[in-house]
C-alpha cells in the first residue's frame, strides 16, 4: 500500500496547555481545537498553533501577532508579546523542548493503541535505510516516514506531529551534528525498534573520534525502553559495542560478509549495471531479492529494512518482493539517461564512507563506458579534512577515468589524484571546465557521478552538465 502522506494532528488547547504546565493567556475562548503546528509564519495555515521559535539572529516572538493575522489561533511563546496578538496563547521556557513535549504526548497515546515507532540514525545511508523500511513496511502497514529532511530537534517534533491518525507504523529518521542530539529526539519519539546503519566519519570534526561518533549514535537506545537494535555486522564499531548495547537492549546483526554474529545474511551477491541480485537468508529459509540498484552498500542497507520488516512480522519473501519496485529519493543515486550519458545524481550529503561506497559502485553502473567523477568538498571534518579529501583524490586516481573536484579543499583532492587533476576552489570554475570537457567528447557512452556535501549545491554542476548533454 502507498506510503501515509502528511496530516496535521488535532489537539484541544488545554490538552497542549496541560502537556506544557503551561497558563493559557490572551483573550477569547480557550476551549477549541488546533490543527497542525508551525514554526513559521511563512507557512502558516488557517487553524495552526504557532511556535515561537529564538535564536542568535531571529526572535519567533514578534511575529505573534502577525501569525495571528495569517491564520494561527494560539501561540506558544517563550517571553511576552509585544503586542497583544489577539488569539489565545501561552509561555514557555523553551519553546522547543515545548515542541518536543508536545510530540512526545502524541507518540504516547498512538502507542497505547498499537503504533509501531522505527527510529533510524547513522553516519551514512540513513535516509535511504529510512525510505527503504517504510517501503517493506507498507507491505503490510499503513506506514508514515520521514519526509525531506526533518531529522533534527525541530524535523522529528513536525515529523510526528504531521504523521496521521490511522498510521500504523511511523518510520523516523534522526540525524546529529553533535553529541547528545540523538538522545534528545529519540526521548521524543521512543522507538520501540531502532536502526544504525554504521558508524563512519561524518562530523568528525565536531565530534573528534570515531568512538565518540559511535557514543552519539548509541544515544538511540536512551528512548527505546529495551527494544530491539538492528545494526549491520559488518561495522567493526556495532559489533564491538555488543555487550553495551545489550544493556538496553536486544541487538540483532545482519551481513553481506559472512560475519557469525549475524542471524541475516545476503549471499550470491551479483551487480549489474542498473540492478543487484542477493540472496537473503535467516535460520528459517532463503529468498531472492532483486534490488534496482547499483552498489554493495545498499545490499547492507536493504538488509537492514529486511530486518525492521521481519522484526515486525512481515514474511521474508514478502520483505523481499517489496524491494523490487523500490527507488531511491531525490538527489541519492538517482540515475538520468540522456543520449548515451548515464548521470547519476548522488548530491544530498556526503562523507568519506559515502562517498568510496558511491565510487565503487561507479565501475558496475558505468557498464564498460568512461567512468567520470565529479567531487565536491566534505564538510565538518575538522582536522581529518585534509587527509580525508587526499585519500579521496587518491581512490578517484585508482577507479574512475576522468576526475573534476572542487570546494575548500581542492588542493587536497588534487595532492592525492597526482598529475592532471582538475581541482579548483570555485564551483565555476569546475563547471566551466566540466562543460568544456563534455562539449569535446563525441558521442562515446559515460558515466558522470556527482556528489558532495549539501552546502556545495552539487545541483548546479548537474544543470550544466545537463545543458551540455542535451543540447549535443
Amino acid at each position: 500500500m502507498p506510503l501515509l502522506h502528511e496530516q496535521p494532528v488535532r489537539m484541544t488547547v488545554p490538552e497542549i496547555a496541560g502537556i506544557l504546565a503551561a497558563t493559557l493567556c490572551g483573550s477569547g475562548s480557550q476551549t477549541f481545537s488546533v490543527s497542525g503546528f508551525s514554526t513559521d509564519t511563512r507557512t502558516i495555515e488557517q487553524g495552526n498553533c504557532f511556535l515561537a521559535l529564538k535564536g542568535e539572529t531571529f526572535n519567533g516572538n514578534t511575529y505573534a501577532k502577525s501569525a495571528a493575522e495569517k491564520g494561527a489561533v494560539f501561540c506558544i511563546l517563550s517571553e511576552q508579546p509585544q503586542e497583544d496578538p489577539g488569539i489565545p496563547y501561552c509561555i514557555v521556557p523553551d519553546t522547543v523542548a515545548a515542541y518536543g513535549k508536545i510530540a512526545n504526548a502524541v507518540i504516547q497515546r498512538r502507542k497505547q493503541n498499537g503504533l509501531h515507532v522505527i527510529g533510524v540514525t547513522g553516519s551514512s545511508g540513513k535516509t535511504t535505510v529510512k525510505d527503504m523500511t517504510a517501503h517493506v513496511l507498507s507491505a503490510a502497514f499503513r506506514t508514515y516516514a520521514t519526509a525531506g529532511n526533518h531529522n533534527n530537534h525541530i524535523g522529528v517534533p513536525y515529523t510526528v506531529l504531521h504523521m496521521p491518525e490511522d498510521t500504523e507504523a511511523a518510520v523516523i529518521e534522526m540525524g546529529m551534528n553533535h553529541a547528545g542530539e540523538i538522545r534528545c529526539l529519540t526521548k521524543i519519539a521512543e522507538p520501540e525498534l531502532s536502526i544504525i546503519t554504521n558508524v563512519g566519519t561524518a562530523h568528525i570534526g565536531n565530534l573528534g573520534s570515531q568512538e565518540n561518533i559511535l557514543r552519539a549514535k548509541l544515544e538511540i537506545l536512551e528512548g527505546m525502553h529495551h527494544g530491539t537494535l538492528l545494526a549491520p555486522a559488518d561495522d567493526p564499531l556495532l559489533l564491538g559495542a555488543k555487550t553495551d548495547i545489550m544493556q538496553h537492549a536486544s541487538v540483532h546483526y545482519s551481513t553481506r560478509n559472512g560475519n557469525p554474529e549475524a542471524v541475516l545474511f545476503a549471499e550470491n551477491i551479483t551487480e549489474s549495471a542498473e540492478s543487484t541480485r542477493f540472496t537473503v537468508r535467516n535460520s528459517a529459509e532463503s529468498v531472492q531479492v532483486i534490488l534496482p540498484m547499483t552498489g554493495l552498500h545498499n545490499v547492507s542497507d536493504a538488509l537492514l529494512a529486511i530486518h525492521a520488516g521481519l522484526s515486525l512480522g512481515i514474511p521474508l519473501s514478502a520483505c523481499a518482493a517489496a524491494l523490487a519496485d523500490f527507488t531511491p529519493g531525490a538527489m541519492r543515486s538517482e540515475r538520468v539517461q540522456i543520449g548515451n550519458t548515464v548521470l547519476i545524481r548522488d548530491y544530498y550529503n556526503a562523507n568519506p564512507e559515502a562517498m568510496a561506497a558511491a565510487l565503487t559502485a561507479l565501475s558496475t553502473a558505468a557498464n564498460g563506458a568512461e567512468k567520470i567523477a565529479v567531487l565536491g568538498n566534505m564538510n565538518e571534518l575538522g582536522d581529518y579534512a585534509a587527509d580525508r579529501h587526499k585519500a579521496l583524490g587518491e581512490l578517484c586516481r585508482k577507479t574512475v577515468d576522468t576526475a573534476f573536484f572542487c570546494g575548500a579543499n581542492y588542493r587536497d583532492f588534487a595532492e592525492g589524484y597526482g598529475s592532471g587533476a582538475c581541482a579548483f576552489a570555485e564551483q565555476s570554475d569546475l563547471i566551466s571546465a566540466l562543460t568544456d570537457y563534455l562539449k569535446q567528447k563525441a558521442d562515446e557512452p559515460t558515466c558522470i557521478l556527482i556528489k558532495g556535501s549539501r552546502g556545495l549545491h552539487m545541483e548546479h554542476v548537474n544543470d550544466a552538465a545537463e545543458t551540455v548533454l542535451r543540447g549535443k
